[in-house]
């Protein structure tokens, strides 16, 4: 794994195990440490597992 900041949606469905489709359904999420850029979406690598701490228990 390179040590990038970002990330897109597909690398992060990919290193977490999910599918591209439930991975944007996630980046949709209120709170969700994405950035957007146009139509491109990156994702700040270092708040993604405390976003998910944060929305244990929660259905997305």
């Amino acid at each position: 794994m390179e040590n990038k900041k970002l990330m897109t949606v597909k690398e992060f469905a990919k290193e977490y195990g999910l599918g591209t489709n439930k991975a944007y359904e996630m980046v949709r999420a209120k709170g969700f440490p994405v950035i957007t850029l146009g139509k491109k979406k990156l994702i700040v690598r270092d708040r993604i597992d405390e976003f998910l701490y944060k929305n244990i228990g929660n259905s997305f």
